[in-house]
């Protein structure tokens, strides 16, 4: 999503309205998959396998995908809405069996009276969350719902609004932050010719140790309740 040029989700035109490259999302739907669980955490636990899920967008599947294997309950798409209108929601097959809920992130920047996107160089994955809050308060409240697991969220490319997603999840769940990089940096193996750095994430990680700790950053800047944050490590730590 973010105006950078590494991004494979958009880039910032001369008139500053972000432009989607369609014809390349297009090409990688369904896949940079990965299931989120399998981690160990700081507290001796780990991350449920099985549980949550990151991808590319679901619009189309290739034959090979194994996203109809995973008996998933919940799909949560972050593409904004312009996105949804040209690539599609969910396949067809999966649409039918899931429920689907649209948590659009980047609206104000895909419009045709848009405004430049108020990005610092070496801050345009930070902007994806502090421009977003209320978007990220949604989505992890949707997190400590009952019964939404198997759960699988994305974006277009499934590697920078899913990428920060991500990192803010596997952070509450007291994953080491050199995993989180690492599945962070994985996204690279689907693009290998605008690689994910290291340092997109570090911003981020920088205003969350501000705020005290991830609890603190979740409830104080995104406005989630301690209840929300109980729950998700509830449902996706391993007893």
């Amino acid at each position: 999503m973010a105006s950078t040029k590494s991004s494979v989700e958009a880039t910032q035109a001369q008139d500053s309205q972000m432009v989607v490259d369609f014809e390349l999302v297009r090409r990688i739907a369904g896949r940079n998959l990965r299931d989120l669980g399998g981690h160990p955490t700081r507290h001796g636990k780990r991350v449920r396998r099985g549980h949550v899920y990151r991808s590319a967008h679901l619009a189309s599947l290739p034959p090979e995908s194994a996203v109809p294997t995973l008996n998933l309950k919940t799909v949560i798409t972050l593409q904004s809405k312009l996105e949804v209108s040209v690539l599609g929601g969910l396949e067809s097959t999966l649409a039918a069996s899931v429920r689907w809920e649209h948590i659009p992130i980047g609206d104000k920047w895909f419009s045709a009276d848009a405004k430049p996107a108020p990005i610092k160089p070496g801050h345009e994955h930070l902007v994806l969350v502090t421009e977003f809050r209320d978007a990220w308060q949604t989505f992890f409240m949707l997190l400590a719902e009952e019964e939404v697991y198997p759960l699988l969220f994305h974006c277009s490319a499934g590697r920078d609004r899913t990428g920060v997603g991500a990192a803010m999840l596997l952070e509450l769940l007291g994953v080491e932050r050199e995993r989180i990089m690492e599945d962070f940096l994985q996204s690279n193996i689907a693009f290998p010719r605008i690689p994910l750095k290291a340092a997109q994430l570090e911003p981020l990680f920088e205003l969350i140790d501000e705020s005290g700790d991830i609890d603190s950053f979740l409830m104080d800047e995104i406005g989630v309740s301690r209840k929300v944050l109980d729950t998700i490590r509830r449902d996706l730590l391993e007893t």
